[in-house]
């Protein structure tokens, strides 16, 4: 006996309209929207969905509701322990939501997500019939497939926790840096390379008598000692040495008296050695013990603060590398999409030809056996049949598509592998972020490869991975910022040099003006509009490559001539420290 028609569950237009939901939500109100679409879809009386936030608070979304409701730990827990009885879905009843509603006679569970010690869960409850065997197998398909979606959310919550409370802390310390600068008893002071005095603070204006900074920045340092000859010595000693500590000095204040003084001083020096500013603390030696207190203190808010600007620079990291993955989301989509609507076209197709069948042979079945060739003849099996090798070859063809693009992710993000350097295919970490950035480039530009045989090097694949995918991805944006009516080129090209691999990516873009060329590597540098990027792209990139492989990064540009990056990787990996 045919099953009813109005029973039966499209798993996939479900999974897609909740995955719409979430691509347009990225509150908790989504999980709202969720648990409507299967209510809806599986004709329940009640839908609900039991999570932990990434505030780690345990909460439960109720179809028909409009914010989510947060339960105590043990009673959600007591909740979801009504799912025990597989590892996946489970059938009970009768049961109640918690908070709200009667209790229902039939009710159905699949597990949702694992993460740690937290586990979500969908329950569909009614009271109309029992839940079958194909409604179980439809609500685990698409409890597998959002899965994923929905644990990435609860965990991208969590991460932007953590960053809103290190952006948190770390305002603090700025705060507390300019509070120590500004309050400080002691005078605290720049001067540049000719030791005019750039910044000082109000002890300062105190120790030398002065009432205004105008009376003191501009001026050599000198002007405020007693003895000039004093700060010539200083001043050799500190080109000499990069520091001086406890200097003794002689401070004329603007009264004509004289105060004794010790200072502490650096400098601070460009890559050529030379001096950029000399940083300097004065004390008072009458409240000497005082003042050694309190600079103990500074050097260790300093030194705190410092591992909190290293701590805050990590998730910067990953915090980009998400973003630039989520970029190209809607490119991987976009990719899939095409081979599933032919796979779901197939498939309409062979239950339609399926079904012809079954009424075919019902026919058989009730006529004698010299009629089967006339009933073959009206149906048209032998064309039915030939069909059926055609539609298995394309939707095999379609899986394969599939499977290789999620492959090429999966090899691009490494997300089975740990940190630790190994054997690294630069030319397949080519080819993986193509892939991954097709859909920024394809409208865009050509790529062309001119890939050589290469060794296999000693990295860690995934931040090798985000290098290249982040210059291309650049490339790509900037030969779209042009607006140019064609098509633009990237080139990328690899070979062995030596010991190291070079690899090689050209674009025809509009290039890097020479003003700024100097900069692209600094943090948080972009000539980006808001909202567009951080400007810690290739930052991240160059200590990727440089700081933690040993390797080098270089730019080569003209305006209106394109863009070269050269990266070059040493096959045995970073030399030991």
């Amino acid at each position: 006996m045919s099953e009813d028609p109005s029973r039966a569950i499209d798993s996939l237009e479900a999974t897609m309209e909740l995955c719409r939901h979430f691509a347009q939500d990225d509150s908790e109100k989504a999980n709202i929207a969720a648990v409507d679409v299967l209510k809806r879809r599986f004709g329940a009386e009640a839908a609900a969905l039991f999570y932990v936030s990434g505030r780690r608070e345990h909460r439960f979304c109720l179809a028909g509701t409009e914010f989510p409701i947060g339960l105590g730990e043990a009673r959600w827990r007591e909740s979801v322990s009504r799912a025990q009885g597989g590892p996946e879905t489970a059938r009970f009843g009768p049961w109640a939501l918690p908070v709200f509603g009667g209790s229902l006679e039939f009710w159905i569970s699949s597990k949702l997500y694992s993460s740690e010690s937290d586990v979500g869960y969908l329950f569909l409850g009614r009271s109309s019939r029992p839940w079958d065997d194909q409604e179980e197998l439809a609500l685990a398909s698409i409890a597998s497939t959002i899965a994923p979606i929905v644990g990435i959310r609860i965990n991208r919550e969590r991460e932007e926790s953590v960053r809103r409370q290190a952006e948190l802390l770390l305002s603090e310390k700025e705060k507390r840096l300019r509070s120590f600068f500004e309050d400080s008893r002691d005078m605290i002071y720049t001067a540049n390379s000719e030791d005019i005095l750039t910044t000082v603070n109000a002890a300062g204006l105190d120790l030398t008598g002065r009432a205004e900074k105008g009376e003191v920045l501009g001026r050599p340092f000198s002007a405020l000692a007693l003895n000039a000859g004093d700060r010539e010595f200083f001043l050799r000693r500190i080109r000499e040495e990069g520091f001086i500590e406890d200097y003794e000095i002689v401070l004329l204040r603007k009264d004509g008296s004289t105060v004794f003084c010790l200072e502490t001083a650096h400098t601070l020096k460009g890559e050529k050695g030379e001096i950029i500013e000399v940083q300097g603390i004065v004390k008072d030696i009458s409240e000497r013990i005082k003042n050694e207190g309190e600079l103990w203190k500074a050097n260790l808010e300093l030194a705190e603060a410092n591992i909190k600007l290293q701590q805050t620079q990590v998730i910067m990291v990953q915090q980009e590398k998400l973003t630039s993955i989520g970029q190209l989301a809607a490119g991987i989509a976009h990719e899939i999409n095409n081979p599933v609507g032919f796979l779901k076209s197939n498939h309409v197709i062979l239950e339609r030809y399926t079904a012809k069948l079954r009424e075919a042979w019902a026919e058989a079945r009730s006529a004698a056996g010299q009629a089967i060739g006339a009933i073959e003849a009206k149906f048209d099996l032998p064309f039915v049949f030939s069909e059926f090798d055609t539609i298995f070859s394309e939707s095999a063809d379609g899986f394969s598509r599939i499977m290789r693009i999620i492959g090429n992710l999966k090899n691009f993000a490494r997300i089975d592998q740990g940190s630790e350097f190994e054997l690294y295919d630069v030319n397949g970490g080519i080819e993986s972020s193509l892939v991954v950035a097709r859909n920024e480039i394809k409208y865009v530009a050509d790529t062309k490869k001119s890939l050589g045989e290469l060794p296999q090097v000693k990295a860690r694949g995934g931040e090798i991975n985000q290098v290249i995918l982040n210059i291309l991805v650049n490339a790509a944006q900037a030969i779209e910022a042009q607006k140019r009516p064609g098509k633009g080129l990237i080139e990328i090209e690899t070979a062995l040099r030596g010991d190291r691999v070079r690899i090689i990516i050209r674009d025809d873009g509009p290039g890097v003006p020479q003003a700024i060329r100097t900069r692209i590597f600094d943090p948080f540098f972009t000539t980006k509009e808001p909202g567009k990027g951080t400007g810690l792209g290739l930052s991240i990139s160059y200590d990727i490559i440089v700081t933690k492989h040993g390797g080098s990064l270089a730019v080569e540009s003209e305006p209106g001539e394109g863009t070269t990056f050269v990266i070059e990787l040493p096959v045995a990996g970073p030399s030991p420290q």
